[in-house]
């Protein structure tokens, strides 16, 4: 068990490089790898490592440097078409105790229209973990709040009118 939860911290903190490397990358295209990793603040191995990932699933693309003499020129690095002008997106704010309630139970209301909605979808519109929404859904069906309206998939549909 705990292997897991090392593993799954390495891929957040991955996921998060990733994503501070894109956004460095959309504020200075064609920047070189030692160019990013002092915008950022991290390492060039680091950078280094997240560009070779990214350009492995064609998230940016790099230029090579060539030469000047006999001096090999840095490589320059652009974030592809798909993912340009994206930057990071800014971190969830750690909520208080019950305010993941609030926030799932007036999606719920508002959103949901009568439609059943699964936690993957509600975490996204609120940005938010789709295991913390999943606990919070069950928690709201418990309540009578919410009601679970299927199995497999699990899905959920607004139960009260406040």
């Amino acid at each position: 068990m705990q292997g897991r939860g090392k593993e799954a911290k390495r891929v957040r903190s991955r996921f998060a490089t990733a994503e501070v490397v894109i956004g460095a990358l959309n504020e200075r295209p064609d920047a070189t790898s030692a160019e990013i990793a002092a915008a950022v603040g991290l390492g060039r191995s680091t950078v280094s490592a997240a560009l070779a990932r990214l350009e492995s699933v064609g998230e940016v693309r790099r230029r090579a440097g060539g030469r000047e003499g006999a001096r090999r020129l840095p490589d320059r690095w652009r974030v592809s078409g798909r993912r340009a002008g994206r930057s990071r997106s800014p971190a969830p704010v750690r909520l208080r105790p019950g305010e993941l309630d609030e926030l799932v139970r007036g999606h719920m209301r508002e959103y949901a229209k009568g439609e059943s909605l699964g936690p993957a979808a509600v975490a996204s519109a609120l940005g938010r973990s789709s295991g913390a929404v999943a606990n919070c859904l069950k928690r709201l069906a418990r309540t009578g709040e919410l009601r679970q309206t299927g199995e497999g998939p699990l899905r959920y549909r607004y139960a009260r009118s406040r």
